[in-house]
This record gives structure tokens, C-alpha cells and sequence, in this order.
């Protein structure tokens, strides 16, 4: 007898196949991105977000660090997904502050699932911030993420998940105060 997995579990293995296969064919970021989008669709799926918030937390980084398209996605995995991965994808901007203004200005006009996923992403990223060798670096990545908190503040202040990630921000910080 062959056991058949709910549909919920074939479309995020798909969206874990594609990750899979775009981040081996050309992945232009030095974080172990598979494991990162892993781990941010994962949490969406802990804290029972819908199917399609899952797979656009698992895909969320493909189209900025890999030769993966929109139009890939939407094929794949429909609208909704493709939405929220154009959603939380920067834009072509030189100066790194535009580029987050104009990224957080789309995240809080789609809502609370892109700022969720936003949030989740931020907080596992800020593991690597000890590794980044550059205090011009640290700084920036720094400002981003507080720029992140104080715009979505007026949006998530009673969310847990947000609370989590003003946490670990305060404490990455301390940490890098000691070094």
C-alpha cells in the first residue's frame, strides 16, 4: 500500500526541489542559502501560516541570489507565492538605504504575511552578522536591521515572532560589542 502525503507536503517538497536546483546551478550569496530558506519557511510553517506563505518563505531569496525568474515561480507555485517572493525581492537600487526603503514600503503595503516572512528571514540572518569581516559592512547590515524594527513596529508590536527578532537583534549587538 502506497501512502500518498497531503498535498501541503508535495507542493513545499517541489518548492524545496526548486531551491535545491537553482542555489547548485548559480547561487551569487555566501550564506549556506539552502539551509537559511529552509529554515525561514519552516518557521512560517511552525507558526501555521497558509501552504502558499511556507513556500514563499522557502523560495523568498531565489530570484535576488540565483538566476531563478518571477515567472518561474508563478508557474510553479501560482500567484499568491510569486507575489509575496516579488514582494520581499530588492530592487536594483545603488544605495543600500533606498533600496530598504523602498523594499519595506512594498513589504508594508502587501501586509502581514510579507512582513512576517521579512521578519523570520531578518532573524536567521542575523546569525551571520559575526561573520562579516567589514565594520563598514556590520554597520550597514546593522542599520538595515533597524530600520527593519522601526517600520514594522507599528504593525507587529504584539507579535511574538517580532518580539523574538528585537531579542536577538539586542543581543547579536551586545555580542559585537564585546569583540
Amino acid at each position: 500500500m502506497k501512502i500518498k502525503p497531503p498535498a501541503i507536503e508535495n507542493i513545499i517538497e517541489e518548492a524545496i526541489k526548486m531551491l535545491v536546483h537553482c542555489v547548485e546551478e548559480n547561487c551569487r550569496n555566501d550564506k549556506p542559502l539552502i539551509l537559511h530558506s529552509l529554515r525561514v519557511g519552516f518557521v512560517a510553517m511552525g507558526l501555521n501560516f497558509p501552504r502558499d506563505v511556507v513556500v514563499a518563505g522557502i523560495l523568498h531569496d531565489l530570484v535576488e541570489d540565483t538566476n531563478c525568474d518571477f515567472e518561474t515561480i508563478k508557474r510553479y507555485f501560482g500567484h499568491e507565492v510569486e507575489s509575496l517572493v516579488k514582494t520581499l525581492t530588492q530592487e536594483h537600487i545603488e544605495d543600500y538605504k533606498k533600496r530598504w526603503q523602498v523594499l519595506l514600503e512594498k513589504i508594508k503595503k502587501k501586509g502581514k504575511h510579507a512582513m512576517i516572512i521579512k521578519i523570520i528571514d531578518a532573524n536567521d540572518n542575523l546569525t551571520y552578522i559575526p561573520l562579516i569581516k567589514s565594520k563598514k559592512s556590520i554597520k550597514e547590515t546593522l542599520w538595515k536591521h533597524h530600520f527593519l524594527s522601526e517600520e514594522l513596529r507599528p504593525f507587529l508590536s504584539r507579535n511574538q515572532t517580532f518580539r523574538d527578532y528585537q531579542n536577538h537583534l539586542q543581543s547579536t549587538e551586545a555580542k559585537l560589542e564585546n569583540f
